[in-house]
């Protein structure tokens, strides 16, 4: 969790290239998971986000991504969401990357 102290470079944020993993021992689901990283990395509170549903079926990304991940399949889902380039590997390793 972050400091809300703690001062920030809004500028820098939205320019970095950002990595989450999805822990299956966690409450989130990976699609929870995901909205809180873009909404953090955008500097705003996740509900100030457009609903992730309106791209993509969390319930086919957390299907996707599955309990701990699933190692043995290929493949990434990859889409753009609030300004971001997401990519969500099987292993649950999600990727944010700034469209310019």
């Amino acid at each position: 969790m972050r400091d809300t102290d703690e001062p920030r470079d809004d500028a820098n944020r939205r320019t970095e290239r950002r990595h989450v993993r999805y822990d299956p021992e966690a409450d989130d689901r990976p699609s929870e998971l995901l909205v809180t990283a873009v909404a953090d990395a955008a500097g705003v509170d996740p509900l100030e986000l457009d609903p992730l549903f309106r791209t993509v079926d969390p319930d086919v990304l957390d299907e996707f991504v599955g309990a701990g991940g699933l190692p043995d399949v290929d493949g990434r889902v990859s889409f753009t969401y609030e300004g971001y380039r997401v990519t969500v590997h099987p292993s649950g390793l999600i990727e944010l990357e700034p469209v310019d």
